[in-house]
């Protein structure tokens, strides 16, 4: 769940002598992921690594980001055979923020960049799930934002949050290594107004009516078109997620999740789109993992025929227990009508600094 939860730190701390009050710590975790797949038409071999650093003032008052290292433009990419082509250096996020918590509730306020909370499917499941959902996710804007998290006994603990922004124009949205430029107002787009006129709320809830591992998410999205979009509509969309996981034996444990995204005037254009996604992972003695995903992508785009796009992947891997992880599975999608098949190997090491 995208709760904007500060990681505790774990790295280094340097001491104010003044008070124990005044201590500076700065922490960070490290994903680093190698993945290689051979597609129908291409052979693709990349890194993505992200460093999301914490720098805590206090108990109240913390800086945090993510950094990013990842292939740039993968879909222009026309060669058969690439490795590691256009891989390039980003700030994703990186905002200032301040929480007050209690026994039974916190409250969060930032400001600055970052991605603001809309759908789950994204966040990793298996290798290739969260491919089209990638489309929906809201990433790199400035603005401000805050959550209030509620925890009760018997019905679980809920979170709302709410942000307001827009496209980052800054020196912020540029990359090193290999450069993709700098977002210009002029580019237009969804939110691409350099005012506050574009937000985002979401619902986010675990252990929803006292029921262990049922977890929920609600988000509502409306993006302002952007100037350089003359006579365009504004983006809106909803998404609605359940989760939930139920321990089968001693030995099992399986995971599912539903998710519908719908979006009017995607990306400010004259496209509506629908999101169906299913996904079910099964884990055994929390080392190997099944992970069963779906994902139907409907497209209506005025004056054209619709599309009906889909996404199957099945995979499975092991959990060495150290941060390394290593999964191996086979995707088949159909985008406008053209299918493919891709199998693939990802590794995963998760580390703190």
């Amino acid at each position: 769940m995208n709760t904007l939860k500060r990681p505790a730190p774990v790295a280094l701390a340097l001491f104010c002598s003044a008070s124990p009050a005044m201590a500076i710590e700065l922490s960070a975790e490290v994903v680093v992921e190698a993945q290689s797949q051979k597609e129908t038409e291409h052979d693709h071999t990349f890194l993505r690594t992200e460093v999301a650093p914490t720098l805590a003032f206090n108990e109240h008052w913390f800086v945090d980001g993510v950094l990013v290292l990842e292939p740039l433009d993968r879909e222009k990419l026309t060669r058969r055979r690439r490795t590691f082509d256009r891989e390039g250096v980003f700030v994703e996020e990186l905002k200032l923020n301040y929480q007050h918590s209690t026994a039974d509730h916190s409250v969060q306020f930032f400001i600055g960049k970052f991605n603001p909370a809309f759908g789950t499917v994204w966040d990793a499941r298996g290798i290739w799930g969260e491919d089209f959902a990638e489309d929906y996710e809201i990433t790199e804007k400035l603005g401000v934002g805050g959550t209030f998290t509620l925890q009760t006994q018997s019905l679980g603990s809920h979170t709302v949050s709410a942000s307001s922004f827009f496209s980052d124009t800054s020196a912020l949205s540029q990359s090193v290594i290999s450069t993709r430029g700098r977002t210009n107002k002029r580019d237009g787009g969804a939110a691409n107004t350099e005012d506050l006129s574009s937000f985002a709320i979401a619902l986010d809830g675990e252990q929803f009516g006292g029921i262990a591992g049922l977890n929920y998410h609600f988000a509502y999205r409306s993006l302002k078109h952007g100037d350089a979009n003359i006579g365009a509509d504004d983006e809106s969309g909803y998404a609605a997620t359940i989760n939930y996981a139920h321990k089968i034996n001693q030995r099992t444990e399986v995971n599912l999740l539903l998710e519908r995204v719908d979006i009017k005037n995607f990306d400010s254009t004259t496209q509506d789109r629908t999101y169906n996604t299913s996904s079910l992972i099964t884990s055994i003695d929390e080392k190997w993992n099944i992970t069963l995903s779906h994902t139907q992508r409907v497209i209506d785009t005025d004056g054209a025929t619709k599309v009906h796009d889909h996404l199957f992947q099945l995979s499975g891997g092991y959990d060495f227990s150290n941060g390394l992880t290593l999964d191996i599975g086979w995707r088949q999608s159909d985008e406008e009508s053209l299918g493919q098949n891709t199998f693939g190997i990802l590794g995963r090491y998760v580390f703190d600094l």
